[in-house]
């Protein structure tokens, strides 16, 4: 902005500095009508020189307005933004506080409820069933639960076939019988 504005100084100064130049038209030494032509024309350059540097300066203006609105819209939007998820994730953390919440009730209910010497009972036994679990072969225990999908198929099969039989039996009990 600056640099127009000086810019714009010195066309106004040399045009200003030309028509100083040549104040006496005629050359005369006296100011005349076409002495005064010569400073109207002056006058009038200043003019338009000063029109079209007040012309841009309101363009530029005008301009660093719009921009500002764009600038302050676009952070409004990003507040609003900003707003909108933080208020998600607020009820979001409230709901989950709930949540826990309702656990804790559900759990200290269940505490409550407990006979207080069935409860020990069981805080004794426990270690007693941790040495058991300790003391199971995983890798049997694995193989074991790998052969049992095989083995509920055999025993579906078998099941069947034991139906099937006894159908069969019972119709040709039913055909004798008659």
């Amino acid at each position: 902005m600056d640099k127009l504005n000086r810019a714009m100084d010195e066309q106004l100064e040399k045009k200003v500095a030309d028509l100083t130049a040549h104040n006496d038209e005629t050359g005369d030494g006296k100011l005349d009508a076409a002495d005064l032509k010569a400073q109207l024309n002056r006058i009038e350059a200043q003019l338009e020189l000063q029109d079209q540097q007040n012309r841009r300066i309101m363009r530029n203006q005008k301009l660093r307005m719009t921009l500002s609105v764009v600038l302050t819209l676009i952070l409004l939007i990003s507040l609003a933004v900003f707003s909108y998820f933080s208020h998600n994730a607020y009820v979001e953390v409230m709901e989950a506080t709930q949540h826990v919440n309702g656990l804790a009730e559900t759990l200290q209910g269940s505490l409550d409820s407990v006979d207080p010497e069935a409860l020990d009972s069981m805080m004794q036994d426990l270690p007693v069933i941790t040495e058991q679990l300790k003391q199971v072969d995983v890798d049997s225990l694995n193989q074991v639960l790998e052969a049992l999908p095989t083995l509920l198929d055999d025993v579906n099969k078998l099941k069947s076939q034991v139906e099937t039989i006894s159908g069969l039996l019972g119709s040709v009990g039913a055909l004798f019988g008659s």
